[in-house]
Parts: structure tokens; sequence; C-alpha cells
């Protein structure tokens, strides 16, 4: 039985094929919270080590370009100047699988405070390789039953009096309820042809409708990223569209810098032990 309302149709096909993983993350994604600088600031001949704070400046480039730094001067004269943004050093701890990628952390590695460094991490201590299991293709039309059976304890937690013919609001649209057991809430969607909604930030468009079926068309732009979340799991994937025709999207649920060499330029400005 399809779950739309909780579990949309297509995220659960978008998950069934590319699989559920972790969402790909960015640069900045995998810095740690902002902490206050050390106290103990060593200098001197200290060089830095596993187990140690560090806090730096840096500046990432893939392919020549500056795709993230904590330098204001850097991201302006790159153009990627972002005002909601605050540009200062990060702190964290010089650790494998701390949540910075490990190449970083191994390029921090025997640096004094002060010095410069340029390092370039490979991809498999970066973001990975591309994994072409992770590239999936997605239908752009799916049909649906206009009739679903939910848990009753959903209806409930929309503070909806379980009764048949009763209507009521969900995050796609209006639905009523059909019938019920002790256990499940039969609904039906009140749909029409050219209705609109969204699911996990992906727009939808109903385009056809029978007494028992709807036709419903994805209306997903290519080059751009969507969080989807697994029904089963509850854990998110990070799927990016690569192409897209009349029929089928092409989804990639690998890191966007999946396969790609990250290029660094680091400032160690304070450590500590």
């Amino acid at each position: 039985m399809r779950k739309l309302l909780l579990f949309p149709v297509l995220l659960a096909l978008m998950l069934l094929l590319v699989g559920c993983t972790q969402p790909a993350q960015q640069p900045q994604q995998q810095q740690q919270p902002q902490q206050p600088a050390p106290t103990a600031i060593q200098t001197g001949t200290l060089t830095a080590q596993y187990g140690d704070n560090v806090t730096v400046d840096y500046t990432l480039r893939v392919d020549g370009n500056v795709l993230d730094t904590s330098s204001m001067d850097v991201a302006k004269q790159a153009g990627s100047y972002d005002p909601t943004r605050s540009y200062q050093p990060i702190t964290f701890q010089l650790m494998l699988g701390s949540g910075m990628i490990n190449g970083f952390v191994n390029g921090i590695l025997g640096m004094k405070v002060g010095d410069e460094k340029n390092f370039t991490v490979a991809p498999v201590d970066g973001y990975g390789l591309v994994d072409p299991s992770k590239i999936s293709f997605i239908p752009r039309y799916y049909n649906m039953s206009v009739f679903e059976d939910v848990p009753i304890e959903y209806v409930i937690a929309q503070n909806v009096t379980v009764k048949e013919g009763k209507v009521f609001q969900t995050s796609m649209g209006y639905v009523g309820i059909e019938n019920f057991t002790n256990d499940t809430v039969t609904i039906r969607y009140l749909f029409s042809p050219g209705d609109q909604f969204a699911v996990n930030g992906i727009p939808e468009t109903v385009v056809n409708m029978t007494n028992d079926t709807m036709t419903i068309r994805s209306d997903m732009e290519t080059n751009h990223t969507y969080t989807a979340t697994s029904p089963t799991t509850g854990k998110k994937s990070l799927l990016t569209v690569t192409a897209a025709d009349n029929d089928t999207f092409t989804v990639d649920a690998n890191s966007p810098l999946a396969g790609k060499e990250l290029d660094f330029d680091v400032t160690l400005r304070a450590l500590s032990r």
C-alpha cells in the first residue's frame, strides 16, 4: 500500500534506486562549530599532532575556483562573498573522523603556529570517488491511487476527528476520510488536474485523474539538489538532478565533490594540547 501522505511514492522510488546514504556534505558542513580560541596557545617549535586543538584560516579551491574560505578578502576577490556569513578562522580537534575530511586533518600535521601551507587532497582522502551505483534514472511521471491507508495515529495527531466524510488539509492538499478501523484510516485525495503541491521541497503537479488513479508529474529542476528522507530509516540523502528529458530525470546521490582534488591554503593561527 503506498504511503504518499507520509512517505511519497517518488521519494521511496528514489531511495530504492540510489540507496539510503548519508547526506553529501559541502566543505563548510564538515567544519566543527566555531569554538572559543584555545587559552593555552603554544608557540615556538611545537608542531601540530593528532589530538591537538588547532585554529586555522583556510581557502579551498576546486578546479582552480574558490569554493570555500574563512577569509572575507579572498571571498570578495573570488566573487563569492556572502554578506550573511561570518568569515573567521575555525577551531577544531585534529583527529581523523572528527567531522573534517581526513586529508585536511593530515595536511595540518607538523605545522607550527604562523606557518602557511598549500596542499592537495586526493579524492580518496576527501569526498571519495564517484560511485556509479548512486546514479539513477527516475521517471518524470508516476501513477498513484486516489485512496490510501494511513495509521489512525497520524490522523489523530492532526487534531482531526476520525469519522467518515471528514475533510481535512495535509501538507499536500485536502483529503477526505472514506472509512476507518481501529488501526487505519482510508483517505481519498481530493485533487484535480492542475493542482500543485510539494514533497520534501520537490514540486509536483497532478496532470490526470480517473475515479481510482492520479498521474503525477515531478517538476524537479536540472542542477538542483534536493534533500530526500528515507521512509524506513529517517536518514537523509542529497540528490542532485544532473540531467532531464521529457520522461526521465538523472539523479546523482554522490557528493558534488566526489572524484575531485581539493586544493587548500592553510594558515595555523593557534595550537594547544
